[in-house]
């Protein structure tokens, strides 16, 4: 089996005390699905790995780089307390899961190599399980997805969807079904589920989403294996497997083009839909909150947002 080695360097200016904290390793293989009708669900064709190390102790070691057929550059993406320090190596994008199996194979031992820090230097070896995705793609059944789309009216009251839950691996011990929605104009998490693989619905608290705003979901089906205590000083190895699904929807109401909300889609409205259009990202500082322009809910406003507009544009007065 191929090895992947992963070097620390030493960090220059901080303490090397000994550290008896613990460090875990982890693969985290995925792939990626769109959901945009009821019933209809289709592949990005984007297989692809992560390979992490982590120790809850800031500066636990410097620059990493994960070497195999070639060197992998390896980004920080925490340091600091509590959560310490955490350190990403990622694979290519792929179109098949086979191609992904041919740079991180199924199964394939990987050794961490680290310099001293705050945590003392060594090594250790970590193994990949072999490749357990499930055998499901996620998907929001019935008429959920057409639902949330048009759920505006009152926001005050409970969702309840349904969803088809996924078959876990009889070996996995950690496996969830995870629901997440996010604001796609100015960010941040709004609502959070994690539930049991073999979960069928979810709802979605009153008075969880905004009025006014775009949304995006994604629900995750993760085989997931855990071994605490493989790591170093009682950290763990963990191998996880992911399907997601994405999702946009959004709470604007039944005429989301007028933008100024008289009623009517007219030249008021063009001039604000070019203002956004300009800017081109939601996420803008100048971006009006709540980015109506973004009639297409993915966070930027584009030529299809255009589209849409003109739509009720030519229309002008707004659909009952």
């Amino acid at each position: 089996m191929k090895a992947f080695t992963l070097v620390a360097a030493a960090f220059v200016g901080v303490s090397t005390v000994a550290s008896a904290e613990p460090v875990s390793f982890a693969g985290s293989k995925a792939t990626n699905y769109l959901q945009t009708a009821d019933g209809v669900v289709t592949p990005y064709n984007d297989w692809s790995c992560v390979m992490s190390i982590g120790c809850p102790v800031v500066d636990a070691f410097s620059a990493c780089e994960m070497l195999g057929s070639r060197i992998y550059n390896m980004i920080m993406v925490a340091n600091s307390a509590p959560s310490g320090q955490g350190w990403y190596a990622y694979s290519d994008l792929h179109p098949t899961l086979e191609d992904l199996e041919n740079e991180i194979p199924s199964g394939g031992a990987f050794q961490f190599i680290y310099h001293t820090g705050v945590h003392p230097g060594g090594s250790h070896n970590f193994w990949l399980h072999t490749t357990a995705f499930c055998p499901e793609i996620p998907e929001l059944t019935g008429d959920t997805y057409s639902r949330l789309s048009t759920y505006k009216s009152d926001l005050s009251v409970d969702f309840t969807g349904s969803m088809n839950g996924f078959t876990d691996d009889p070996g996995a011990n950690a496996s969830s079904l995870n629901f997440v929605v996010y604001d796609v104009g100015k960010g941040g998490l709004f609502w959070s589920a994690s539930m049991a693989p073999t979960e069928t619905s979810f709802t979605i608290p009153g008075g969880s989403i905004e009025d006014g705003r775009a949304y995006f979901g994604v629900m995750y089906y993760t085989t997931s294996f855990s071994e605490p205590g493989a790591g170093v000083h009682g950290g763990s190895h963990t191998s996880s497997f992911t399907r997601s699904v994405f999702f946009y929807f959004n709470t604007r109401g039944p005429c989301p083009a007028d933008l100024n909300g008289d009623g009517v889609v007219e030249d008021s409205d063009f001039v604000e839909f070019v203002q956004a259009y300009n800017l081109l990202y939601c996420s803008d500082a100048l971006a009006v909150n709540k980015c109506p322009a973004d009639l297409s809910n993915d966070g930027y406003v584009l030529d299809e947002d255009f589209v849409l507009f003109i739509q009720a544009y030519d229309q002008l007065l707004c659909e009952p």
